[in-house]
């Protein structure tokens, strides 16, 4: 019998999710079928009048975070986004703190702490779909600035900022 490959392929579950609702991050976790990360890198490209082609380069992002999840009212941020998109929020009332926690990327003698990027996100409810008679809810987290770098402290729920915004690096 051959041995099992390690791929060393990140496991989903190795990152977690955290949205702010009212004053405290809440965990994306059940109900969520889906939350699919798009950086949205933007290119800008150039051709001077001695090239055949021209050159690219990335000039910016359009950071996007998709989801979708099935109408679990007792879970505060499925809650929170069904509540938005009934009620058709708009501008700072619809949105929120966004944390994405790198479970397998632990901090130094700091226990129960990984490194994590927050990022402010609008969010967007794009749709309650009927699936087969039970509800859902689908949208995008919508990123507002650069995404900034730190840590997050599973247990007491608190992201510290190192300081460093990721965009332009």
């Amino acid at each position: 019998m051959a041995d099992a490959v390690n791929t060393g392929v990140k496991n989903r579950v190795d990152q977690a999710e955290y949205v702010k609702v009212a004053d405290a991050y809440e965990l994306m976790g059940t109900g969520f079928k889906e939350a699919n990360e798009e950086p949205g890198a933007q290119v800008a490209d150039k051709k001077y009048i001695n090239m055949k082609s021209k050159s690219k380069s990335i000039s910016g992002y359009e950071w996007v975070k998709t989801f979708s999840a099935d109408q679990i009212l007792s879970e505060a941020v499925i809650k929170d986004f069904v509540e938005i998109g009934q009620t058709q929020k708009i501008g700072q009332a619809a949105e929120r703190d966004f944390v994405t926690v790198h479970l397998d990327e632990p901090v130094a003698d700091k226990e129960n702490t990984f490194r994590a990027r927050h990022v402010r996100v609008a969010v967007e409810v794009s749709s309650f779909p009927d699936n087969d008679g039970e509800m859902g809810v689908e949208g995008n987290l919508n990123g507002i600035g650069d995404i900034e770098e730190g840590t997050f402290d599973t247990t007491t729920k608190t992201f510290t900022p190192t300081g460093n915004a990721i965009a332009g690096k």
